[in-house]
């Protein structure tokens, strides 16, 4: 029995090592069909904050204006309110 187990022990080692080397190359043709990302130039990292800001702005002009149109209908609720007693 001691003999099968070294040659069970022997294949299984190879193929944990075969297994290995597959999963290592397959990761090293992923890092070289990966599309390298250049850096952002000057002008569009400014395009970009612009873009960020702008998108900023307009959600604080639209939270504003939901926030008016619900102060708005409370008041026209607390006038109906007024007007029945």
């Amino acid at each position: 029995m001691g003999i099968f187990r070294y040659i069970v022990q022997g294949v299984g080692w190879e193929l944990g090592s075969q297994a290995a080397r597959e999963g290592i190359d397959a990761l090293k043709q992923q890092e070289k069909d990966a599309p390298v990302e250049k850096p952002l130039t000057e002008r569009e990292q400014k395009k970009l904050a612009k873009a960020q800001a702008d998108e900023a702005e307009r959600l604080r002009k639209e939270k504003a204006a939901a926030i008016a149109r619900k102060q708005a209908e409370i008041e026209a609720q607390l006038q109906e309110l007024k007007k029945r007693k």
